[in-house]
């Protein structure tokens, strides 16, 4: 890793740690726990982000009712196979696949989210490591697991490829990685970051044209003055990145959310709300703001 990367790395590590996401819980800023002390967390704080996440992800990621994620990841398959859930964050996916059936590990590279990992686990009774690591640089051995969960956190990392490279090293043949990331064909990268902020609110001169700069500032931690860095993939540039590490059969498309047209131009002013259900279907299919990755090796 280049003094460079390593930089970049470890603002990334400092970020997350002291903003760690858990999708608004017990603060009002919508994006980070803020200061409940982790022996105060209990089964409702937990149930509450998964809930939300439940709500945020209806339709895309499962139907009511249904384990977490089961549109994108089958339960009968992942049942009695050893999975690795990378950047785990509050372990709300960690907890539904290890509930699921899966032998899961966990890992962050934040020593907050361990430790709220942890205290998710020891509430409800279960049991697995979950470990402070960097996807970038994983000390598991070759062939470790038959899946892989990459979510939210590939595109916050300096090294994406190498992340990648990563979790094909440590999967098992013929296994199975699931990855979420942000889309650059998406309606919110396009008109909310593009167009409205960095050309009419003049970011792109500010950032000198530097598109990273303006995503990273402009997506998560929007309130804090933006995060170290978020990086958009189209769809086929996401595709290239898997396929020249060597994965097959890559699926990758828009994460059709039926209800995220719902907030759409601005979140201020959610005028789509009112078109017409099939019209909002097709802009959520072609322009959703997320990127689901499946792929194997």
């Amino acid at each position: 890793m280049s003094s460079d990367v390593k930089n970049k790395n470890n603002k990334v590590k400092l970020w997350w740690n002291n903003n760690p996401f858990a999708f608004g819980v017990s603060n009002a800023d919508n994006d980070q726990v803020g200061t409940i002390p982790l022996g105060k967390m209990n089964l409702a704080y937990f149930e509450e982000i998964e809930k939300r996440f439940r709500k945020h992800s209806r339709g895309g990621g499962q139907e009511d009712g249904a384990p977490l994620l089961s549109k994108l990841i089958d339960y009968n398959w992942l049942k009695g196979k050893k999975g690795l859930d990378v950047a785990v964050g509050s372990g709300f996916s960690l907890v539904s696949f290890l509930m699921g059936g899966a032998r899961m590990v966990g890992i962050d590279i934040t020593p907050f989210a361990v430790k709220h990992t942890k205290r998710n686990l020891e509430i409800r009774g279960l049991q697995t490591k979950v470990l402070q690591m960097d996807a970038q640089k994983m000390s598991f051995s070759d062939e470790a697991f038959d899946f892989v969960n990459a979510w939210g956190c590939l595109m916050h990392m300096p090294d994406t490829g190498k992340a990648i490279s990563e979790i094909y090293r440590v999967l098992k043949p013929e296994g199975k990685a699931l990855a979420y990331m942000y889309n650059k064909n998406s309606w919110p990268f396009w008109f909310n970051i593009i167009f409205l902020r960095g050309i009419i609110l003049l970011g792109l001169m500010r950032f000198r044209g530097d598109i990273t700069k303006l995503t990273s500032r402009y997506s998560d931690g929007y309130s804090r003055g933006g995060n170290p860095m978020t990086k958009f993939y189209s769809p086929k540039e996401a595709e290239k990145m898997f396929l020249t590490i060597g994965f097959k059969n890559i699926r990758v498309f828009p994460w059709n959310l039926p209800d995220e047209p719902n907030h759409w131009p601005l979140r201020s002013f959610p005028i789509f709300k009112y078109l017409p259900k099939t019209v909002k279907r097709f802009m959520s299919k072609r322009f959703g703001y997320g990127l689901i990755i499946q792929a194997e090796k």
